[in-house]
């Protein structure tokens, strides 16, 4: 199992309301993610992205830190 699916799932079986997920060479949100529903804060620093596509499943979030990724621009739902 990958690091981040690790990450992912530790996160929901704690009820995490943080997750870092800095430098893990995302190059898209993973769809995992959409079960942390009690998740704030969300650090996607450092990686791949080129879009947020899936961040908008996360109703409570309040931080995202999304530095350092290849993103022009971000979709209407954020």
């Amino acid at each position: 199992m990958s690091d981040v699916k690790l990450k992912i799932r530790h996160a929901k079986r704690g009820n995490e309301r943080a997750i870092d997920l800095s430098g893990m060479g995302l190059t898209e949100i993973p769809a995992d993610i959409g079960q942390l529903t009690s998740l704030e804060v969300i650090n996607l620093s450092g990686n791949r992205l080129t879009n947020l596509r899936g961040i908008e499943e996360l109703q409570s979030l309040k931080t995202i830190n999304a530095s350092n990724n290849k993103i022009a621009q971000l979709h209407a739902e954020i």
